[in-house]
């Protein structure tokens, strides 16, 4: 992927940073609707963070289910001004940095520890085949293209018994393979059917929660000073891995029964209403 073709700026490089903020991209930092108003507070969020992230010492990471292609074809397609320093795509599988030492760069470590994973796309055709001989049936999404180390999949929705007897049975059956599976709630807004959940499969260790942990690990950023926003089901972990976790005004109310901490305010406009208060 040829990432200079993006009329963006970096932020800052921030050579020791003090604060790490993680935030979901579609329908919580990106406003798929875009209307003057989403633009205006992502225009004052991208700005604050040029102007404020070297000397407050903040670095920013996207951290997401879709895939680095989806995103720069969002960023070119949205008019963003700013790339954040580092991108977890694919739901974790795969990291990528953006500063002038390591543009475009993987993360070596994390590559290395999803290869031992034992993860593979046979592994996960047959615990698919085994559900559906129990009548649960996973509808195969288009797979994304970036990561060889996420399988995505619906589950068409049926009633409340049925569907949460069908969302245990998938996770234990994951778990017993020794991988990760994620399942929220579809989100229409973000190309989504309507009453269908997202079941991703991962390598173990590979969640949104684990980028979280991974991150502070490298940097050495005192949890104290995590930050993350999120507007899904499938934000939670992450949201429940900081010292402060919210949800984005315009989260979806299966969330929002799951995580008390709500900002009123929605998208960016929420995510730097919430840094202004906590990073002084």
């Amino acid at each position: 992927m040829k990432f200079h073709e993006y009329h963006t700026k970096l932020l800052p490089y921030v050579p020791q940073p003090k604060y790490v903020v993680f935030t979901d991209f579609d329908e919580t930092y990106l406003a798929h609707q875009n209307e003057e108003c989403h633009k205006s507070d992502r225009n004052e969020l991208e700005e604050y963070l040029l102007n404020q992230s070297y000397e407050k010492q903040i670095i920013l990471g996207w951290v997401t289910g879709s895939s680095l292609t989806s995103i720069f074809s969002k960023i070119n397609k949205y008019g963003l001004k700013v790339l954040p320093n580092f991108i977890a795509s694919s739901l974790g599988t795969e990291l990528t940095y953006f500063n002038q030492k390591q543009y475009g760069e993987k993360d070596k470590i994390w590559q290395n520890n999803l290869k031992k994973t034992g993860f593979s796309e046979k592994l996960v055709n047959n615990l698919v085949s085994i559900l559906k001989l129990d009548d649960i049936h996973l509808t195969p999404q288009p797979q994304i293209q970036d990561s060889c180390f996420l399988k995505n999949y619906y589950y068409h929705q049926q009633n409340k018994e049925v569907d949460s007897q069908a969302i245990l049975q998938i996770k234990n059956i994951a778990k017993k393979a020794g991988i990760s599976v994620n399942i929220s709630q579809c989100n229409p807004l973000c190309g989504d059917p309507e009453n269908c959940y997202d079941v991703d499969f991962t390598p173990s260790g590979t969640g949104k929660k684990d980028i979280v942990n991974f991150i502070l690990k490298q940097t050495n950023i005192n949890y104290k000073n995590s930050i993350a926003f999120g507007e899904s089901g499938n934000d939670i972990e992450m949201l429940q891995a900081v010292e402060h976790g919210y949800l984005v005004g315009n989260a979806t109310s299966e969330a929002k029964k799951l995580h008390s901490r709500i900002e009123e305010n929605e998208y960016t406009k929420g995510i730097l209403s919430v840094l202004k208060t906590l990073i002084q």
